[in-house]
């Protein structure tokens, strides 16, 4: 059959979506990732339907109509304006004739992406929400809907609701007040591993250090702050660490002046081979990160940097599995503190068990062709 994937294009909206993209392909069935076509190699080797607006642009297009910056503010209005307005305004049409010519039989939707069921009601299919952090506040979640369904309603798209949530996000880390939703689908969460191979990496060595801690620094593919990341750099400086620092994918790698005995500067590499041999994770709360963290049982520091951060960080410290630090140069005492208490590598390997329990990928498409692949296909 065919399983179309559709995401908002950033890093930390499609990695998620991976794991059951590559379960369906290996599984011989046809799947394109319908998205901005600028994220054709992040998702590569899966297809790509090009449509819509790239992140940028979508952010630009917001600021002029209502004066919000979209990277900072999360009120409910300009996380509406975002996801179901400008977002589907600027890609919709596009989406629906790639869609059209596509012809899925079931699609697969990043949850705060509407493209994906608006292709889905106008083709009569079913589609299935996949989480890919902890779950929005109700106003947001309901100014997006209002939003997405006002723009479906005038193309004569009748909105429907999705048959399954595939969540990536272990319950253990949801608010206190959450409940589970009567289709949810728990999927194990993964770190990042490329599908072919995208360049040499290896594991640092550090000469004469090996007997240090290692911490991975990395403040995601949305942050680029280059005084931050060197705060951050600079703090560890005073302690006995070796340091691998992740830089934002957009950025030069050259920018920041180290000591290279006891920092390794890298780029975009995977997260699951980042991980290999990492004491700590000093991150900015971004959800791919941090679950990444807790899949492989690895304590963190995290500096919220915007968005949904400030939450993941308070639920990851919430089960004792991270110090939150509140400005960059607090960082490098974090980090000592995590090492110092085995309590907080404790929680985290707590945390990667829990995860363990959760469904695999694969499990988790073969119960959603169970339940709704349509009768014949």
């Amino acid at each position: 059959m065919r399983i179309l994937f559709s995401g908002t294009p950033a890093y930390g909206h499609l990695l998620p979506l991976l794991p059951l993209e590559r379960a369906a392909r290996k599984e011989g069935h046809e799947t394109a990732v319908l998205t901005h076509g600028s994220m054709a190699d992040v998702v590569a080797p899966a297809k790509v339907l090009p449509a819509g607006a790239s992140l940028e642009e979508i952010m630009l297009e917001v600021h002029r109509r209502t004066g919000a910056n979209a990277a900072t503010d999360m009120s409910a209005a300009t996380v509406g304006e975002f996801f179901g307005g400008a977002r589907v305004d600027l890609g919709i049409d596009e989406a629906l004739a790639a869609a059209r010519q596509f012809r899925p039989d079931l699609v697969v939707s990043d949850y705060v992406d509407y493209l994906g069921p608006a292709v889905a009601a106008a083709l009569g299919v079913p589609w299935a929400s996949h989480a890919v952090g902890i779950a929005v506040e109700a106003s947001q979640r309901e100014a997006m809907q209002a939003f997405a369904a006002e723009r479906m309603r005038k193309r004569g798209i009748t909105p429907t609701d999705p048959v399954a949530t595939v969540d990536p996000w272990p319950a253990c880390l949801q608010q206190d007040d959450w409940t589970a939703a009567p289709d949810r689908i728990a999927l194990r969460p993964a770190a990042h591993e490329a599908e072919t191979e995208t360049g040499s990496w290896s594991r640092p060595e550090f000469p004469g250090r090996e007997h240090l801690p290692r911490v991975l620094v990395t403040l995601g593919t949305i942050v680029d702050d280059a005084d931050t990341l060197a705060a951050i750099v600079d703090s560890l400086g005073a302690h006995d660490v070796n340091t691998i620092v992740a830089v934002n994918p957009a950025a030069d790698t050259d920018s920041l002046s180290v000591d290279t005995s006891r920092v390794h500067l890298a780029g975009f590499v995977p997260m699951s081979r980042l991980l290999d041999g990492v004491d700590v994770v000093v991150s900015s709360g971004g959800a791919g990160t941090v679950l990444a963290a807790l899949s492989s049982g690895t304590p963190m520091v995290i500096l919220p940097l915007g968005l949904d951060k400030p939450v993941n960080a308070e639920r990851t410290a919430n089960i004792g599995a991270a110090v939150v630090a509140t400005e960059p140069r607090a960082v490098g005492e974090a980090v000592s503190r995590v090492l110092a208490d085995p309590t907080y590598a404790k929680a985290a390997t707590t945390a990667s068990q829990l995860i363990a329990e959760m469904h695999t990928a694969e499990d988790v498409l073969g119960m959603l062709l169970a339940r709704f692949a349509p009768a014949g296909r």
